[in-house]
């Protein structure tokens, strides 16, 4: 290669990453639905991401009978990093929940996305929500994730990113109220978040 195409790709390839940090750090300054800053990027080397799996189920063996549960209800992220969570509920009920808890909001870009789909998604009709994966005070309050019932068929699949970059033990709880002993108990509809 001569010198001159050499550098021109080297000032190709400098210009897309200058674009990608200023893509970064703008999508990093938007501001979440509640009105405060959403979380920003921090800078950590690119593709980085830890990965948080969870699911739901209305499991009629599990104790006490017939309550919903997140499992796990109670773990542990990285601060400073990308986190790309997956919740896989296979509950098909439908609760009642007040509209302001069928946005997403805190992820990033707000928007959450339904099995398998590129395109996300920044609300849920409230009339198809089974759970929610939501923080109601703390560093992290206004953060909310709307759950979709699963089908008679298969389970529903939400993934989404967030970075928590604020460390400490939150508490996380679901909005949906699926029955006493889920909603009353550590473990099943709310559990704790520890950002280390």
């Amino acid at each position: 290669m001569n010198d001159q195409r050499f550098y021109n790709v080297v000032a190709a390839v400098a210009a897309i990453v200058v674009i990608g940090a200023f893509v970064a750090s703008a999508a990093g300054a938007e501001l979440s639905s509640a009105g405060t800053p959403a979380p920003s990027a921090p800078a950590a080397a690119p593709g980085a991401a830890a990965y948080v799996y969870l699911s739901i189920n209305g499991n009629p063996d599990i104790r006490p009978v017939g309550a919903d549960q997140y499992n796990p209800a109670n773990f542990s992220v990285p601060a400073h990093t990308l986190l790309v969570f997956t919740i896989t509920n296979y509950d098909n009920g439908e609760n009642v929940i007040p509209p302001s808890y069928g946005a997403i909001s805190g992820t990033v870009g707000n928007v959450e996305y339904l099995n398998g789909s590129t395109q996300g998604v920044s609300s849920v009709p409230t009339a198809s929500v089974a759970h929610t994966f939501t923080f109601l005070g703390g560093a992290y309050a206004g953060f909310n994730v709307p759950v979709p019932a699963a089908s008679a068929t298969s389970p529903t699949v939400v993934v989404f990113d967030a970075y928590f970059n604020t460390t400490g033990v939150f508490t996380w709880q679901c909005m949906a109220p699926c029955n006493g002993p889920s909603m009353s108990g550590i473990g099943y509809m709310t559990g704790m978040m520890t950002v280390e």
